[in-house]
Parts: C-alpha cells; structure tokens; sequence
C-alpha cells in the first residue's frame, strides 16, 4: 500500500494544511479515508484522479472531514467520468441520511453516469477496494469510527477524531502506521480530542512501527510536538504534512 497525507489540518483555516484526508493506494483501486474541505484538490496535486476512487470511507460526520464528499458527487456527474466504476462510500449509521439532504439541497449531486454504493457499517469487519478494513467505535462522536487497513503485508490504522479510549489500542495494534490526531500540544487539551503524548500512550501499548501525528490545530505551530510525542512512544513519530507520501508494508521503509 501507499499512504498519502491530503490533509492534516482542522476546521480552522492555515495556508499549508487542508482539513483531514488521507489517500490509500489499495488492491482494487485508491480510496479516501475522510473528503475534508479541499481534499478534491489535494488529490489532484498528488497525482490523483476522482475517476479511479474506488471508496470513501467517513471517520464521522463533521464538516472537517467530510465536507467534500458533495464535492466529489458533483464532479463524478461530469460526462468526463461516465461510465466509470461504482464508487462505495462507508460510514457509520446516518451516512445516508447525510446524503440525502445534501441531495435535497443540492439535487445536481444525484448520481448520473456512475453507480453511487452507499455502505452504513457498525464496528466489525468488510471489504473495501480489495483490503480488509476493521472498523472500531472511538470516542469523539456518537457516530465516530476508526478504521485498519490492511493489504499488501502493511496494516494502517487511523484513529480519526479521538479523545481517550483503549479502543485506540485494538484499532493500532501492531500497524505499520498509526495516523492519530495529536489536535493542540500537551497542556492545552480540548475535548474530544488527543495531545502527543496521549496519542503515543496509545502508540506504545499497541506496539505500532510508527505513529504519524496529524489534525493540527494552529496552536500547534512552532511547539516539538515529535518530542513530546517520543517522550512516550519508543517507534518512529512523524508529524504529518499535507501531500507527504510513503510506502506501507512488505516494501516499506
């Protein structure tokens, strides 16, 4: 597999960090893991085309992380991707409801040309573009979702939005990538969400290779947030930029 980083930022506007979205390059075709604002265009920036997605699978509902997927609807309408393959999106119970009033809103985003599959899934196991993906209840919303991603000899897990819960620990176990929300520095935890050092709590006790931390709010900038992190954590931390890519598995660094 490959892992590209779309967007590492929040709702809150900075020049270099879009809203969450992460880029798999899977078996059976790319997928998205969260369509925040802008993750249209990062794909393109990446190399990317709509017309390859295979799925789209929603952590949870909040704009930061799904906002775009009108986006991607209206664009799949264009005559260009006619005929394309179905595109399977997965979420937990309410997805169809949410598209269904963006519909209402915006009826243009109805498919034409294309097959739209939509997928309300619980805590468990299924299929996506030919990988295995675990979905597992984390605390943050009613409706939130973290999901492993296994394939190709590489697991990646990714916590989504996350406050505490050992359910983080099932979820990374043994990856070869954890993509945790680290959202402001230790000391100026908000709630529903992670610091460094409370991610690579969860990073240690799940014996992940390596812990991406992303979802950076601005208080983050010009703060060690590595440091912090490997105060905790004994693997490889990295802070997540958007666009940044590499290789996840058997041929893995």
């Amino acid at each position: 597999m490959r892992l590209t980083i779309l967007g590492s930022g929040t709702a809150v506007p900075v020049a270099d960090r879009f809203p969450a979205s992460y880029l798999v390059a899977s078996p059976a075709g790319p997928l998205l893991v969260d369509c925040g604002p802008g993750a249209l265009r990062r794909l393109a920036q990446a190399g990317g085309d709509v017309r390859d997605l295979a799925a789209v699978l929603l952590t949870h509902y909040h704009t930061d992380h799904c906002a775009d997927l009108a986006a991607l609807l209206f664009a799949l309408r264009s005559p260009t991707y006619e005929g394309r393959a179905p595109l399977h999106v997965y979420g937990a119970p309410g997805l169809a409801r949410l598209v269904e009033k963006l519909t209402e809103a915006w009826p243009w985003l109805a498919p034409r040309g294309y097959e739209l599959a939509l997928h309300e899934v619980a805590p468990g196991r299924f299929e996506a573009a030919g990988a295995q993906v675990d979905a597992v209840p984390i605390r943050h919303t009613a409706q939130s979702l973290g999901y492993r991603i296994t394939a190709d000899g590489g697991a990646i897990a990714f916590s989504g939005d996350a406050d505490e819960c050992d359910e983080l620990v099932d979820l990374a176990r043994g990856a070869d990538v954890f993509v945790c929300e680290a959202a402001t520095p230790d000391g100026q935890k908000l709630d529903g969400h992670l610091t460094p050092s409370l991610a690579a709590g969860y990073a240690a006790r799940a014996g992940c290779r390596r812990l991406v931390l992303t979802h950076f709010y601005p208080p983050c900038e010009g703060v060690d947030l590595a440091a912090q992190a490997a105060a905790r954590f004994g693997g490889a931390v990295e802070l997540a930029r958007d666009l940044q890519s590499f290789a996840v598995g058997a041929v893995g660094p």
